[in-house]
């Protein structure tokens, strides 16, 4: 897919998969969705997700190690900080032809490829993200764009196609 036509599908994605309003039962269904989907993978993942600062889902699956916690938690913290998906933000600084250390940030606290998806309220606010580590970037991504999109009931594209 050209990179163009990937950004259109990021930015579509996060304009779609907004929650009109949610709570923890329904971040736990979108959770285990994605795991499900990993299950069937047999990918050697990790996932979680934040709310407020707060981890209320945290699940790693056979196969997944430290490193794969540890870039869920980088990844996380670009898609909070930008309040867009990991793979979104880490896109735009790449075409800004901008590092982590230009924008004051470093790796050891933020990381660089997809897998965060932003947990979006209709309004955009950002209250946490849902982050999956294991497969390549886009695949992480992929994973739980889709997971919300059924939670939702939208379709959306896929940035795998």
């Amino acid at each position: 897919m050209s990179g163009e036509k990937l950004d259109a599908v990021i930015e579509e994605q996060e304009r779609v998969l907004r929650f009109r309003s949610i709570d923890l039962d329904t971040i736990s269904r979108v959770c285990c969705r994605a795991v499900e989907r990993l299950k069937s993978m047999k990918a050697p993942c990790y996932i979680r997700a934040v709310v407020n600062k707060t981890v209320v889902f945290a699940q790693c699956l056979e196969g997944a190690s430290c490193n794969n916690e540890e870039w869920a938690k980088r990844k996380a913290a670009l898609c909070e900080r930008y309040w867009m998906s990991s793979l979104h933000a880490a896109r735009n600084l790449e075409k800004k032809g901008q590092t982590l250390e230009s924008c004051g940030m470093n790796s050891s606290e933020y990381g660089l490829s997809g897998g965060s998806f932003p947990i979006l309220l209709e309004s955009g606010l950002c209250i946490g993200s849902i982050t999956v580590s294991g497969l390549k970037g886009e695949e992480d991504h992929q994973i739980v764009a889709s997971a919300i999109a059924d939670e939702l009931g939208v379709e959306i594209p896929s940035v795998l196609e």
